[in-house]
């Protein structure tokens, strides 16, 4: 079978473009409305807590996702602004002395 010509290699490409893109559409349409940590049996897989997770029964500590699509997710989050500023604050500093480490040539 001989390799295909340049105009059936763009007729092929152009249609891979075309399903990844009703693909990429439709992700992006779901993300507004449902959880990203939501797997498709219901289940949490979030590392971080969220008022949306319900403790199911048995040994190990798994949630399931109650979010039902009607609010942003995103609210959800359990978060502490002080804490990401005081991150933020200790990473500048950890860089700073980094860089002032580099200069002198210490350890």
């Amino acid at each position: 079978m001989p390799p295909p010509d340049k105009d059936e290699l763009r007729k092929r490409l152009d249609r891979i473009g075309e399903i990844f893109g009703a693909m990429v559409e439709h992700a992006d349409a779901q993300a507004k409305t449902r959880c990203p940590y939501r797997d498709k049996s219901d289940l949490c897989t979030a590392h971080i807590r969220c008022r949306h997770q319900l403790p199911l029964d048995g040994g190990e500590p798994r949630f399931m996702c109650t979010h039902d699509g009607n609010f942003d997710y995103r609210a959800a989050w359990e978060t502490r602004p002080d804490s990401r500023e005081r991150a933020k604050r200790r990473i500048a500093a950890i860089r700073e002395r980094a860089a002032a480490r580099r200069k002198t040539g210490g350890a």
